[in-house]
């Protein structure tokens, strides 16, 4: 039992430094590639891409039917699983791309933008390009073979960066965009199939899928109310306001996802695979949410509270004077990142537990509440649509610490209370900097440096356990144990 125990901790500490090297030198990419094709391209051209993003993110949802994570919660899935879900997702993929196809200058015109027919109809292969990468990629995660992801996503990433910034400075807008979607996911397809060693039986097992749609199927439901309700504020944006304020929100929403979604996914990548193995035991899965919760807090809380601080440096720095308009939007997405970058972390271990049924019906709740703030968001302003947003991802935040406290056996009072001494030490912070702000000076820099000086500070004085087991994990990975 020890040496399993051994070889579990030696699997989740190996997958942690690759999907580390994965998601920052990923990360790095997209930052520099975004910095250059921002001075290259309008607000307009993101804005345009952005009005695309709800109906080929729901439909990329329909295409994964909650099938690949249905296919990592099961213990041991047989070679006539993979190749059932394959000729499923290859089926519907096509049979979606077709519809939208057909579909494209209706939704052009709702828009009341031509060019976008065109765009979709094109940007839309992307849906046959993904049903290839979904069954290759999940057996590489259910290895914990992160190492071999993390160079296939590299390396697409940068034969699609170095396409797209071609094209943009070759005056093609709007469409070098489109082309790093397209080449990344090619390559990533192509790279997948040689690493992953794997080719479909020609096979296709109704049990399987029945089986597998019983979790999958549940998955599939909260995925799609979720990406739908996400992503509506585009269409939103799009048609209520116009294509460059929705550039605008774009960019702000881009930045803002790097510390609230895409540095704690690195956790959410490896803790997946690794939940459904301690399924059957829910005390050391609440002891391992727990940490992780401290330690995404730990870093992430002080990291959203001086990005709102440096906010307009940042964005003069990076994007430009034609972005700064940005700036107001991107500080609201900063405060909902506090309740962002913990939602899934506390998802997956439900999920983990099989608890699919449970995370279908709660997203009604989640979704229904985000769908009405939305609303009414909508008749303020654009600042008004993002702070309901903000509103939404609290009650988010608050659902899924309820049923991670009810099915992995934490109790919900422990999860809340496990967070308070982190957030005790970023408000102490954030109280000293604006007192700075307020008798000294309002200079970005110099606030900023305040802020981590306190944050330290009061969490080294104050003991928080975070800091211990992120020491802890640091050295281990330094070490490789």
């Amino acid at each position: 039992m020890a040496e399993e125990q051994q070889i579990e901790s030696r699997k989740a500490v190996t997958g942690v430094v690759w999907a580390s090297v994965d998601q920052f030198t990923t990360m790095g990419l997209q930052f520099i590639s975004n910095l250059i094709l921002a001075r290259l391209l309008l607000p307009s051209d993101y804005g345009a891409v952005a009005m695309l993003s709800i109906f080929l993110v729901v439909s990329n949802t329909l295409i994964d039917g909650g099938f690949g994570n249905a296919l990592i919660q099961k213990k041991n899935p047989s070679q006539a699983d993979y190749s059932t879900i394959f000729f499923w997702n290859l089926a519907l993929s096509s049979f979606l791309y077709a519809i939208l196809f057909i579909f494209a200058p209706l939704i052009a015109r709702f828009y009341d933008l031509p060019e976008l027919c065109n765009v979709l109809r094109i940007n839309g292969t992307i849906l046959i390009i993904n049903s290839f990468l979904l069954i290759p990629n999940n057996r590489l995660r259910k290895q914990f073979a992160f190492k071999k992801l993390a160079i296939v996503n590299i390396s697409s990433y940068i034969i699609a960066a170095g396409l797209a910034i071609w094209m943009a400075k070759s005056g093609f807008g709007v469409y070098a965009l489109v082309a790093m979607h397209l080449a990344g996911g090619s390559f990533a397809a192509i790279f997948l199939f040689i690493v992953a060693r794997w080719v479909p039986s020609l096979t296709f097992s109704i049990d399987s899928f029945r089986k597998l749609f019983s979790f999958g199927g549940y998955m599939l439901a909260a995925s799609l109310l979720q990406d739908i309700c996400k992503n509506l504020q585009n269409l939103i944006i799009g048609k209520h306001y116009n294509s460059t304020q929705l550039g605008l929100y774009a960019q702000a929403q881009k930045l803002d996802q790097i510390p609230s979604y895409t540095l704690p996914q690195i956790l959410v990548k490896v803790m997946f695979p690794l939940y459904s193995s301690m399924q059957d035991n829910k005390a050391k899965m609440g002891s391992v949410l727990m940490m992780n919760m401290r330690i995404i807090a730990l870093w992430i809380f002080p990291l959203m509270s001086v990005l709102i601080i440096g906010s307009k440096s940042i964005f003069l720095l990076l994007y430009g004077q034609r972005w700064l308009d940005a700036v107001p939007y991107f500080q609201i997405l900063c405060v909902g990142g506090f309740f962002v970058c913990l939602q899934n972390v506390t998802f997956y271990a439900v999920a983990a537990v099989g608890k699919s049924r449970a995370l279908f019906a709660w997203s009604w709740v989640k979704w229904l509440t985000l769908f009405a703030l939305l609303m009414i968001g909508m008749n303020l302003s654009m600042k008004g649509l993002l702070w309901c947003m903000v509103l939404s991802n609290v009650n988010i935040f608050f659902i899924n610490v309820y049923l991670s406290g009810k099915h992995v056996n934490t109790g919900i009072l422990p999860l809340m209370t496990n967070l308070l001494p982190t957030i005790f030490c970023t408000a102490t912070a954030w109280a000293s900097t604006q007192l700075i702000a307020t008798i000294a000076s309002d200079n970005d820099i110099i606030l900023c440096i305040s802020f981590l000086i306190v944050y330290v500070s009061t969490a080294i004085l104050f003991k928080l356990k975070g800091v211990k087991e992120s020491g802890i994990i640091i050295n281990k990975l330094l070490h490789r144990n």
